[in-house]
């Protein structure tokens, strides 16, 4: 049995589990304060939904675009940044040069002052990288930054340098999401929920489940941005976000289903927007659990089971193409035009799976973060209902993200089979993409062990020419199809809901920075 969107019951069902519509007339009213055509008053309280919980603002500890990244970039900064295109440019650093394969130099911007009145120096910067360092860090920033860098050092009050241990040729698209704070404050302060920054915004107060309030730095070095307070609420439900912009109570929402977008066509108050993403969407595979799935016969099996382009048709609209049977996608990177995607075809994967000795027997679990991804619940169920198609059985969780994330950090033991998640690229020709997939990454989007990849990656990370990174690029990619570490799937899709009167552009990165959002 082939699962199909045409004609039928099927799809009608799993439409049911994917999307909530509501019915009714759209309040333009927020808070009071503001009418529809670009009616927002002066005082207005920039309203943005974001899809998962948070889980800290440690400015050393990464984020999630979809929660509490999107919040660090907005009371934060960090030496360089990534403007919408996702090119590399100058943040807390003005300028940097590169005069020898193994050091880098920056320049700090003059007048810099964090949050609390204390002054941007060298020794500040040298600090937080020192700490990144510190064999007893554990968080993934440092985990990355300790393969390549040996040292961070001041040299007077506005430069930095830093001495590599292998060269690292894209060094400064590297840096743009580690934060810099006061190492008095880190001594002193809850990372977690307070802040010390050099960004737009102050925190006024969060709460990790529901959502966080931002005012404005009036010390702030550079552009006043438009809104002065800020409201971020964590609608972790699909319902839960179409119910807050059906009544008005939120400016901009993110991550909708594609198909909740339709109901919304003659809503003057808001517009749609549904585009890919940079990041690639994937079901990651725990092969060091052991197993069925240790076997790459198996893996290469779910590859062929899966009818990608029956699943974007129904269910995201058509908004992306199948993956080519990587972990990158474009526009950020090119892909290796000799590896192409695994087709649908049930048949060879009953033939893999019956060359395994595995033919109808193998069960597993399937892990799906609440409210993170597009039709997340929908797409679980379609692959499921594929995958039982040839003879596996998958069995479906649904969690919170904290909980989610929680579980995915345990041993590979105790985690699940497979995981429904996206992951890639977030600055161009940035080749730490890889990281995410290799045996030593410490993100659980792999559990495998394969030292022919890893080695391909450590060399391109230390290539020292674009060619050269290219071809082992292009190897690297060959690798993993090859051994189907991954169950490859398409671009990620990013849907969002903006109030008229306001001009933001998405990014193609999903980060909902309030800095970013203007009036029309």
């Amino acid at each position: 049995m082939s699962f199909s969107f045409s004609g039928g019951r099927r799809l009608i069902a799993l439409l049911a589990i994917g999307t909530t519509v509501f019915t009714g007339a759209c309040s333009s009213a927020l808070g009071g304060d503001s009418g529809s055509g670009g009616g927002l008053g002066a005082d207005h309280t920039l309203r943005l939904a974001l899809s998962r919980q948070f889980t800290g603002l440690n400015p050393h500890n990464g984020g999630s675009p979809d929660s509490d990244g999107s919040v660090k970039g907005t009371v934060y900064e960090a030496l360089t940044y990534l403007d919408p295109k996702g090119q590399v440019q100058p943040r807390l650093a003005s300028a940097w040069t590169n005069p020898s394969l193994l050091e880098w130099r920056f320049t700090l911007r003059e007048g810099v002052k964090f949050s609390d009145g204390t002054p941007l120096t060298a020794q500040d910067v040298a600090w937080n990288f020192g700490e990144l360092l510190d064999p007893a860090t554990k968080s993934q920033l440092g985990a990355q930054f300790k393969i390549y860098t040996d040292s961070v050092t001041a040299e007077g009050a506005n430069t930095v340098v830093f001495h590599l241990k292998q060269p690292a040729i894209d060094l400064p698209s590297r840096l743009w999401n580690i934060y810099i704070t006061t190492q008095k404050f880190w001594g002193s302060g809850n990372l977690n929920t307070e802040a010390i920054g050099t960004g737009p915004y102050l925190l006024e107060s969060i709460d990790l489940e529901n959502g966080a309030k931002l005012t404005g730095n009036p010390g702030y070095w550079g552009t006043k941005p438009a809104f002065s307070n800020i409201e971020y609420k964590v609608l972790p439900s699909e319902a839960a976000r179409v119910s807050a912009v059906q009544a008005g109570e939120v400016d901009i929402a993110l991550n909708l289903d594609p198909l909740s977008l339709d109901q919304f066509k003659s809503n003057k108050d808001y517009r749609s927007t549904l585009s890919d993403s940079s990041w690639v969407q994937v079901i990651s595979i725990n092969e060091n659990k052991g197993g069925p799935l240790a076997d790459p016969r198996v893996r290469q099996a779910l590859n062929y089971a899966v009818d990608k382009k029956s699943i974007i048709s129904g269910l995201l609209k058509g908004a992306v193409q199948p993956s080519q049977g990587q972990v990158i996608a474009p526009p950020f990177f090119d892909t290796n035009p000799a590896v192409t995607a695994y087709d649908y075809n049930p048949d060879k994967a009953r033939q893999l799976l019956a060359e395994a000795g595995h033919s109808n027997d193998v069960v597993l679990q399937l892990d799906i973060p609440a409210g993170t991804y597009a039709a997340g619940t929908a797409i679980g169920q379609a692959f499921a209902q594929q995958a039982a198609a040839v003879g596996i059985k998958v069995n479906i969780t649904e969690t919170p993200f904290p909980a989610w994330l929680s579980r995915q950090n345990q041993p590979s033991d105790q985690a699940a089979d497979l995981v429904y998640i996206g992951w890639g690229g977030q600055y161009r020709d940035a080749w730490t993409v890889f990281d995410p997939f290799t045996s030593k990454s410490r993100y659980k989007q792999s559990n495998i062990t394969d030292p022919e990849f890893d080695d391909l990656v450590n060399r391109l990370q230390a290539a020292t020419d674009p060619a050269s990174a290219r071809a082992l690029a292009d190897q690297a990619t060959q690798r993993y199809h090859d051994q189907a570490h991954t169950v490859f799937l398409w671009p990620g899709t990013f849907s969002s809901l903006v109030r008229d009167g306001l001009n933001w552009s998405p990014r193609t990165t999903r980060y909902l920075y309030a800095q970013e959002v203007d009036r029309a």
